[in-house]
């Protein structure tokens, strides 16, 4: 499987973390604004001064050994799994 796949699947993966709950959210453009919000696993994080900065947050798997019937990633579920190893 290719680069780009694996980081379609694990970006998508990524939206159910709680820390990333703005992943593949859809914002209307501001004034003055730059970017945009469609890109997949990108998060939004706020400045302290309040200014809005977009952080790249994808799983490093999908596969899991456990079974647990919340999970998206549990065994059972029928999804395209892929996984990045560390260099």
């Amino acid at each position: 499987m290719d680069v780009r796949k694996k980081l379609a699947i694990l970006a998508d993966a990524a939206k159910y973390d709680a820390s990333c709950a703005s992943s593949g959210a859809k914002r209307a453009a501001t004034p003055g604004g730059i970017g945009h919000s469609t890109g997949e696993g990108i998060c939004h994080s706020y400045t302290p001064d309040g200014r809005c900065v977009s952080l790249l947050k994808i799983l490093l798997t999908n596969k899991c050994t456990f079974d647990c019937t919340y999970c998206v990633n549990r065994r059972s579920s029928d999804i395209p799994r892929a996984t990045f190893t560390p260099d």
